[in-house]
């Protein structure tokens, strides 16, 4: 309970006068202080001067409150510095003056003062306009403050007043420079912050009208028309493909250079303001660059109605084209979207003029244009023909194609060389060609540019062969002439032979440079011309004539019919055949003579007798040249008679008879003898024989002639008579021969019986053997030797010998051993083996294939048989010869096959990666088999095959493999030269190809290389049918230059080492990235949805993907806007927008906003006032989100609090209390409540007047007046009367209340409470009490008063009034005076 000293005192004192003296008493105590003022205010004091009261020394007291709360403080001075104030906060000073004795205090004097808020912090300007700018500071530390914000330009200043913390100021120019100086407003609108300024422009307003007027391909000439208001420059932004580039300038107009040709360009246009920051709302116009001109026109396929043209795009954005051809003052005009075009329908062989320009993605804006010239492709040529051909010439025509004029080109080639002639003509005589060989005529039309040229048509000629030279007959035989030529110089040919006689001709035809012509007569001439025969079989060259006789028939039967001492006559017959005439060759001794004749017979005469004449006849052709094969007859001439003949020795069985040898030849002789009318004849060699065998002691008649060598011719005979002798053994021969033995018998001599002596002999040593046989074999020899054997007859007495007969025989050789082939070739096999041990031998070799047999004679132990065919098994049978060239050896026989021909041509006809189909052409000749060796690295292996096509498998991928090739022949030994070719096997397919990154123009592609060898790898990439292709060595790439949001195939595929080897592709489809979209903005915002809008990229996305950063959900549409709802209110929220390609996949780069839903308002607020405590309670929910601060009326309360107490309230006070919430989204809703504050005790009381009726006053009552209690602390609904006989005390406290009248006049207190007047029920204007009228108000009486006692009254005024269990007064709110 507050004590109301001064007024309390004077109230009491009056009562105590008027019940006692019924005068005035005045207590003495300080004057009041006068004129408070505060002189000086900060954010943290206040200080407060005073006037000093007259009267004694005084020292001040100052009370001073906020809120309720009140603190005390004392000084000596009229002058107090408040310190440790809260800033911009209503304080209450109230001032008295202390007497000395430092209780008695004077009138309060109060001033009310606030504390300077503090400054405003951070303005900002958050939007700006043409006419506004919305202006936003943070609010100070400290109490509720308002704020004035001072606005001027150019020397004007205006005020504005605000209860926020943000201020929109409106009715501003545009492009403006406003200076805004804010500061904060304390309570009492007087007491302001240091101020803070801030400088902003408002928004210029948007240009107008923006043209276009100059376009090249790097420059676009930009104007358009300046906004109304303040003086501004102007921004350019200009962009393409996303990416945007900024000019600046204070003109209307502005070239924009440095720019891609043919590009579309949106340029942006605003106003800025003179901060270089304020900008306007921009306008946009979009304009094409000029594309630049296509270059390098090219034709790049050209037929007869139709010409391909290409040209090279320009640098620069996408573009189609224009083409303008014309012909003889007509044109005609195409569009594309390619870089080549086929302009179609057009005259053969004409010249068109083509005009290329390029045309912007607006089809309005073109290039420059680039011409070029070009022909049509003339018709073919057709028809053509070769009419005449010479050795070195080909005469060519052929017919004109229709069409334009044109010429003629000719290549004509041979063998992979090349010529070219040209010609205005259709006929061309082609010079300076070789002879024989095939030629390839290419002929085609030339247009009028010298360039153009049609399909070309192709004849194939000979030239002719030059003629064959030196031909000659080699070997002539009566039915066959072997005819040999030389070839011609030239190409390759074959050969015709005409052959003729007696008028009729036939014809032979060959590919070698001789002919054996065989059934032919003999002896007979035959003309043979030979021509060469070109590679066409048509074309043939001069003839060579040659005129041969065929070899006339043997002679036969070649007879002597008349043989003398000195001649002989000689007689044959003619062969069969032409006519012939004859020569006669005949030698003796080694000495040879010829004669000729015309006739079958001859007489040779000049001869001498007895001798061996060997006479070879032969028949001679017509052209005194050609002979026959001889036949020849030896014939001896007629011995002379032998002379003096006479009987030398004698035996019983024998006559030894001897004579003289004619003058001549050697001779042998014969002896007839005859005995009793029989006759025999002896033969011998000698001039003596023994005639044995005869009757002993027997007269023999011996007529002995001479016999020439030919055992025929005999002498004429001389005759003696005499006793035989035995005679000499006959016929020797050898009938079975080995290499070491020679079996030789004889016929026995007549006669009696006899042995035998064989004396033989070689190189002069001699041996004798004896047998009784007539036959002997005699061993131990040499082998290969010639031996002379003489055989004799021995008498039974041994001694006695018959005249001897002498052979000679060679023994056999031996076998020849270990022939080898140490030499082989297609066609000839060279043989060698190892000679026999024994004498000289000379060889024989037989070989056969196939059941022919050949042989040949040598005198080496090797031979090279040629003339073989190849790839045949020949079966080569040896022997040796003895000198006599009869006797041979046991054969020895080996088998060896010729070398196969190379195969020619091996080709790799089917390429796997583990496998090569490798093929060849077989060669001729022969059958085969083949092996194929391969090799890669050093490593070979070996494959035997009997085709001609192979496939090797189990290889390496993408591997250089060396195969060669070689014929084997049926003995699987004999190979032929190899052929090799190399091949790369086809690389492993690359496995998953990948796009790794991706771009809006490039799409970095990698795949994992194949296994096996070192490979690059080619990539096909196509879009709408169009392809290209890029190599690389690595498994990585980065394919460029591609358009946006666009689907492409990926074909990827290895490249062995040869560049030509290529594995099977794989193929991957990849979107490039969709281009970044433009002018995100969010366009209606609620507290749970913000409508997003953007502008497509200006390459097609096919749809978007707008994604909510904070929690990840994701949404697809195909719309360029999308309402975002189901978000929580106030909430910061970032959204990533991309493209999103056809393939629902491929995301372009995003971009990104941040925008905050609005901010929802608080819910449940509740608002309450206490009572006893001048504030109000204020208590919300939070929205379902977090929020950051609610603004109730001037005040801020920050999150996490959900309640607020309102202070320096007046009490029982109806208040409409604003909740707004904020947060990032703004200011919500306001919420808006009207509450009252509590009631607490009745106010103090300055004036109570208690108005005494005296009429009532009794000694026992006292009745008065008195005004209610002020109700604004609460109504007052009781007022309790306190009487007290105690008049010194001052106003009672509280504790008095539960003291009733009995304990009054118990003596229990001198205080009492007299009675309780309830006025809760009324409101009245004045209360009327009377005191000791003996009313009951619960416990308390209202007893009668003393009037012997004075009393001192005090009132009690109750704003609540709490009773006891006793139905005493113990709490409540009241307001104690006296």
């Amino acid at each position: 309970m507050k004590l109301q000293g001064v007024n309390e005192f004077n109230i009491f004192v009056a009562i105590f006068c008027v019940l006692t003296f019924q005068t005035l008493f005045v207590c003495s105590k300080p004057g009041p202080v006068t004129l408070p003022t505060v002189t000086n205010v900060t954010t943290a004091s206040i200080f407060l001067c005073w006037v000093a009261p007259l009267g004694g020394n005084v020292s001040y007291g100052v009370n001073l409150s906020n809120s309720g709360q009140t603190r005390q403080l004392l000084t000596d001075q009229t002058c107090l510095n408040v310190t440790n104030l809260n800033s911009s906060t209503s304080y209450s000073f109230t001032v008295f003056a202390v007497a000395g004795d430092n209780i008695t205090v004077s009138d309060a004097v109060t001033i009310t003062a606030f504390t300077k808020p503090g400054p405003v912090t951070s303005p900002t300007v958050t939007n700006v306009t043409t006419a506004s700018i919305f202006l936003c500071w943070v609010a100070p530390l400290g109490g509720n403050v308002s704020y004035g914000v001072n606005l001027s330009n150019s020397g004007q200043t205006q005020q504005l007043l605000t209860n926020q913390t943000c201020l929109n100021v409106t009715n501003l120019n545009s492009a403006t420079s406003y200076s805004f100086t804010v500061f904060a407003v304390a309570g009492d609108n007087i007491t302001v912050s240091d101020a803070v300024t801030i400088t902003a422009f408002t928004k210029p307003g948007p240009v107008t009208s923006p043209t276009v007027t100059n376009v090249t391909t790097a420059s676009i000439f930009l104007c358009w028309v300046a906004p109304l208001g303040g003086n501004v420059s102007y921004g350019v932004n200009l962009s393409n493909s996303g990416q945007t580039q900024q000019l600046l300038t204070n003109q209307t107009c502005l070239n924009v250079t440095n720019l891609n040709s043919a590009t579309s360009y949106s340029f942006t246009v605003f106003a800025v303001a003179g901060d270089n920051i304020t900008v306007s709302d921009a306008v946009t116009i979009t304009a094409f660059t000029k594309p630049g001109p296509v270059t390098s026109p090219t034709v790049t396929n050209v037929t007869t109605t139709s010409i391909f043209l290409c040209w090279v795009a320009p640098l620069g954005g996408n573009v189609s084209y224009g083409v303008n051809f014309s012909n003889s003052g007509q044109t005609q005009q195409l569009l594309t979207n390619h870089t080549c075009i086929n302009v179609t329908n057009l005259n053969s062989a004409t010249s068109y003029s083509f005009i290329v320009f390029v045309v912007a993605g607006d089809n309005t804006t073109v290039s420059d244009s680039t011409t070029i010239t070009a022909f049509t492709k003339p018709g073919p040529v057709t028809s053509p023909t070769v009419a005449n051909v010479t050795t070195t010439s080909i005469f060519l025509c052929w017919i004109a194609p229709l069409g334009g004029n044109v010429s003629y080109g000719v290549n004509f080639s041979n063998s992979g060389q090349t010529q070219q002639l040209l010609t205005n003509q259709t006929c061309l005589n082609v010079t300076n060609l070789n002879s024989a060989t095939s030629y390839s005529f290419t002929v085609f039309a030339v247009a009028g540019d010298n360039t153009t040229v049609s399909d070309s048509a192709t004849i194939t000629a000979f030239t002719k062969p030059g003629p064959v030279t030196s031909p000659t007959a080699v070997n002539v035989t009566t039915t066959s002439i072997f005819l040999c030529w030389v070839t011609p110089l030239g190409g390759n040919v074959s050969y015709g032979v005409n052959f003729s006689n007696s008028g009729q001709t036939q014809q032979l035809l060959t590919n070698h440079t001789c002919l054996n012509v065989t059934n032919l007569n003999s002896a007979t001439s035959y003309s043979f011309t030979v021509f060469a025969v070109a590679g066409d079989n048509t074309t043939v060259s001069d003839s060579a004539t040659i005129t041969a006789f065929t070899k006339p028939g043997p002679v036969t039967s070649p007879t002597a019919v008349n043989v003398t001492t000195t001649s002989v006559f000689l007689c044959w017959v003619a062969p069969l055949g032409g006519n012939v005439s004859y020569g006669v060759n005949f030698s003796n001794s080694g000495q040879t003579q010829q004669l000729l004749t015309n006739h079958t017979c001859l007489n040779v005469t000049n001869l001498n007798s007895a001798t061996s004449y060997s006479f070879t006849v032969f028949a001679v052709a017509g052209d005194n040249t050609t002979v026959s094969d001889s036949t020849t007859i030896t014939a001896f001439t007629r011995p002379g008679p032998v002379t003096s003949p006479a009987v030398t020795n004698v035996t019983t069985t024998s006559i030894f008879l001897c004579w003289v040898a004619p003058l001549g030849g050697n001779v042998s002789y014969g002896v007839n003898f005859s005995n009793s009318g029989q006759a025999q004849q002896l033969l011998t060699n000698q001039t003596c024989i023994n005639v044995t065998n005869l009757n002993s002691a027997t007269s023999y008649s011996f007529t002995v002639f001479a016999v020439a060598g030919d055992n025929i011719t005999v002498s004429d005979s001389t005759t003696i008579t005499a006793f035989t002798r035995p005679g000499p053994v006959t016929s020797p021969n050898v009938t079975n021969v080995t290499t070491t033995s020679i079996f030789l018998c004889w016929v026995t001599p007549l006669g009696g019986n006899v042995s035998y002596g064989v004396n033989f002999s070689n190189s002069g040593q001699a041996q004798q053997l004896l047998t009784n046989h007539t036959c002997l074999n005699v061993t131990n020899l040499n082998s290969a030797t010639s031996y002379s054997f003489t055989v004799f007859a021995v008498a039974g007495d041994n001694t006695t010998v018959s005249d001897s007969t002498t052979i000679t025989a060679f023994t056999k050789p031996g076998p020849v051993t270990s022939p080898t082939v140490t030499n082989v070739t297609t066609t000839s096999i060279f043989l060698c083996w190892v000679a026999p041990l024994g004498g000289n031998v000379s060889y024989g070799v037989n070989f056969s294939n196939s059941g022919q047999t050949q042989q040949l004679l040598t005198n080496h132990t090797c031979i090279n048989v040629t003339n073989l065919n190849s790839t045949t098994s020949y079966s080569f049978t040896v022997f040796a010869v003895a000198g006599d060239n009869t006797t041979v050896s046991d054969s020895t026989t080996i088998t060896a096959f010729t070398k196969p021909g190379p195969v020619t041509s091996p080709t790799a006809v089917n390429v796997t990666t583990t496998s090569i189909f490798l093929c060849w052409v077989a060669p001729l000749v022969g059958n085969v088999s083949y092996g194929v060796n391969f090799s890669n690295s050093g490593q070979a292996q070996q494959l035997l095959t009997n085709h001609t096509c192979l496939n090797v498998t189990n290889l390496n991928s993408a591997t250089s493999y060396s195969f060669t090739v070689f014929a084997v022949a049926g003995d699987n030994t004999t190979v032929s030269d190899s052929t090799t070719n190399t091949a790369f096997t086809k690389p492993g397919t690359v496995t998953s190809p990948t796009a790794v990154n991706v771009t809006t123009t490039s799409i970095f592609l990698c795949w994992v290389a194949p296994l096996g060898g070192n490979v690059s790898y080619g990539v096909n990439f196509s879009n709408s049918g169009r392809t290209q292709q890029i190599l690389t060595n690595h498994t990585c790439i980065n394919v460029t230059n591609l358009n946006s949001a666009t689907s492409y195939s990926f074909t990827v595929f290895a490249v062995a080492g040869d560049n030509t080897t290529v594995s099977d592709s794989a193929t991957i489809t990849a979107f490039t990235k969709p281009d970044t979209i433009r002018w995100l903005n969010p366009t209606d915002v609620t507290t749970t949805s913000i409508l997003l809008s953007w502008t497509a990229p200006q390459k097609f996305s096919d749809s978007y993907k707008i994604k909510i950063m904070n929690n990840g959900i994701v949404f697809l549409t195909k719309e360029t806007s999308l309402n975002v709802t189901e978000l929580l209110p106030g909430t910061s929220y970032t959204f990533s927008i991309a493209g999103i390609a056809a393939d629902n996949k491929t995301e372009g780069d995003p971009i990104f906003i941040t925008d905050c839903t609005n901010t929802a308002a608080v819910i449940n607020a509740t608002c309450v006032g206490p009572n006893y405590n001048a504030v109000l309670n204020i208590t919300w929910q939070p929205p379902s989100v977090p929020y950051t601060r609610v603004y109730i009326n001037n005040y801020t309360v920050y999150s996490p609090a959900t309640s607020y107490v309102i202070g320096g309230l007046n009490y029982f006070t109806t208040y409409t209390i604003t909740l707004i919430n904020t947060g990032c989204g703004g200011n919500s809703t306001p919420v808006v409540l009207n509450c009252q504050t509590g009631i607490t005790s009745p106010p103090d009381l300055s004036n109570v007047v208690l108005v005494l009726i005296t009429p009532s006053t009794t000694s026992q009552t006292i009745t008065f007046t008195f005004k209610p209690f002020s109700s604004s602390n609460g109504p007052v609904l009781h007022y309790a009367i306190i009487v007290t006989s105690n008049t010194a005390n001052e106003i009672p406290d509280k504790s008095v209340l539960i003291n009733t009248y009995n304990d009054y006049t118990n003596g229990q207190t001198d205080t009492y409470v007299a009675t309780i007047i309830d006025v809760k029920s009324v409101n009245p204007a004045e209360l009327s009490v009377v005191i000791g009228d003996g009313n009951v108000y619960n416990a308390y009486v209202n007893g009668p008063l003393d009037s012997t006692k004075s009393y001192k009254i005090a009132i009690a005024g109750f704003t609540e009034l709490n009773l006891s269990a006793g139905s005493r007064a113990s709490t409540g709110a009241l307001k104690l005076t006296l």
